[in-house]
């Protein structure tokens, strides 16, 4: 067995399962919206309720923190789960999670390029208020149109730049005397 390989198994021996595997990035996500409409501004014209502005696709930066799974092709090629955040007027406006791809240029770079799809809670969605639906007559008894805030669903693709935590090192020269 020659020197690099000896120096490779000892380092994965010293350090755990999980910081071998442990990444962090930031990327930019976009989320498409399952459940009710997302809106930002309603009006009622003659008793009918009207959606003016939606917010069912977004995009927005979203760092991210990943654990590979499996690598292949000189460790080059990487699949886990990920875990991300969408921060925003209330700290943290929405939380995504599912698979990611990544992609290391060199067996040695400490950064990968990074492809997850998955799923985002978004925990400050506005959506028309009870028994309002869109393009529909007002209730009875009703003068004008409310919205409320919940979560809401939605789908997740994210493109990140990340950053491996325990990549394999360019290894070191001996020091010449």
């Amino acid at each position: 067995m020659d020197g690099r390989r000896d120096e490779n198994a000892l380092d994965e021996q010293q350090s755990p399962w999980l910081f071998q595997s442990l990444g962090f990035g930031l990327g930019l996500g976009w989320t498409h919206n399952l459940g009710p409409r997302r809106v930002d501004s309603v009006t009622v014209v003659n008793r009918i309720v009207r959606i003016d502005n939606e917010r069912n696709d977004l995009v927005r930066f979203m760092p991210e923190m990943h654990v590979w799974l499996d690598r292949w092709d000189e460790q080059r090629w990487s699949w886990g789960p990920f875990l991300t955040i969408a921060p925003g007027s209330r700290v943290v406006d929405a939380v995504g999670f599912g698979l990611m791809m990544g992609y290391r240029p060199h067996r040695t770079d400490q950064y990968s390029f990074n492809l997850g799809v998955g799923g985002v809670l978004d925990l400050d969605a506005r959506v028309l208020g009870d028994g309002l639906v869109a393009n529909e007559p007002l209730p009875p008894r009703e003068s004008s149109a409310r919205t409320k805030q919940t979560t809401a669903a939605g789908l997740l693709v994210l493109f990140s730049v990340g950053w491996d935590l325990a990549a394999p090192h360019r290894p070191t020269q001996p020091a010449q005397r």
